[in-house]
């Protein structure tokens, strides 16, 4: 990686973003240093270094610096340096650096762990940039950062527990196997392991949109289906819908156009948009999810829609900004960020509208994207 080491643009006492995240790194993959940096100009800078010996943080993080030869995906010298690119569309605003000096400590898992946190990692970096080149110092508190920090924790635990899962399942099918091959054919209980069999069917299939939903991977654009994208999306969090009582009614017009879009994303802003409304619901009596797809001057819209305790106008120009939320510790603050970001990448636009009996967020895809 060539140019100029610089030194952090913020007091290495300022716990902020960058140190927040580097903090995050190190416990995630248990190494000795991390460190985020950032592109500036024809240099490199130095940001958030957390290690054993931070009063030497600029000198080991221009030698680790200058053991890259790009920004990564990648494990090198002898497994001891691991670095990963942080992503905002198609420019690269970081990279996040992890080292140890014993030998062999990264493995494949550590790359593919630190792959997956890299997108919400670039959320962060790409508003801290935008703050620093307005003059202004990055806005998040503590308690946001400590919060973003749980929920990415919570991201990869999810995860594993799908593997997990899975594991266990395949140990379950296999004993239901012997018992049906033990069991008469007209046996009564064979009834009972027919129960069973679809129960962990379900439970398997709710794993894999689990792991798939969380997969990092490049943007895969194909033509999809509308309708397809919202079932996607509500397959996903059908167990969110039923256990909040929550009444589905979805419509969408005839023969609706296809779209060209990354199904994945496209996928996840309706999914966050729906548990959005599914939260908003949760103090009312009447809890009404309506979806509906329509064709529009070119356009497709998806209209989301509930019956939920509505937003207060005053928060309506703050919607969309990073780690703002109405919901205290349950909301993330991400949600509207992430979704606004990928529908205007696939050159639409989303949009509130407010009523004191519930919100509507209106999703317009151009029918050419």
């Amino acid at each position: 990686m060539s140019g100029r080491v610089l030194e952090p643009s913020l007091p290495s006492s300022y716990r902020g973003p960058y140190k927040e995240i580097a903090f995050y790194v190190r416990e995630l993959l248990k190494c000795d240093y991390a460190f985020v940096a950032v592109p500036e100009n024809d240099s490199i800078r130095i940001q958030g270094f957390v290690g054993p010996e931070d009063e030497k943080s600029d000198v080991v993080a221009a030698t680790l610096v200058s053991r890259l030869s790009g920004w990564g995906p990648i494990v090198v010298d002898d497994a001891q340096l691991i670095a990963v690119p942080l992503a905002s569309g198609d420019n690269v605003v970081g990279v996040l650096v992890g080292y140890s000096p014993k030998s062999g400590t990264f493995t494949a898992d550590d790359l593919e762990k630190l792959m997956a946190y890299a997108p919400v990692g670039a959320c962060v970096v790409s508003s801290v940039v935008v703050d620093e080149t307005s003059g202004n110092r990055p806005t998040f508190s503590d308690e946001q950062l400590l919060h973003f920090s749980r929920l990415v924790t919570i991201g990869e635990l999810s995860a594993c527990i799908a593997h997990d899962v899975n594991n266990r399942l395949t140990l379950v099918r296999g004993h239901l196997d012997l018992f049906e091959e033990a069991l008469p054919p007209d046996h009564p209980l064979r009834m009972n392991l027919a129960v069973i069999d679809r129960a962990t069917r379900r439970i398997e299939e709710m794993a894999k949109r689990m792991l798939d939903f969380s997969k990092k991977r490049p943007r895969c654009m194909s033509r999809c289906e509308v309708e397809d994208l919202v079932w996607d999306a509500l397959r996903l969090v059908q167990p969110y819908t039923r256990s909040n009582g929550i009444d589905v009614q979805v419509h969408f017009d005839e023969q609706l156009p296809t779209l060209e879009v990354d199904r994945a994303e496209v996928v996840q802003a309706v999914v966050n948009l729906v548990q959005n409304a599914i939260d908003a619901m949760a103090e009312v009596d009447r809890r009404v999810l309506s979806i509906t797809g329509t064709v529009d001057d070119n356009h497709i819209r998806i209209v989301i829609s509930d019956t939920g305790v509505g937003i207060p106008s005053d928060h309506s120009s703050e919607i969309f900004d990073p780690f703002f939320t109405t919901k205290g510790e349950r909301g993330t603050g991400l949600g509207l960020y992430i979704t606004k970001q990928v529908i205007e990448e696939h050159h639409g636009s989303v949009k509130p509208e407010l009523s004191p009996r519930g919100t509507s967020f209106v999703i317009s895809l151009p029918l050419g994207c």
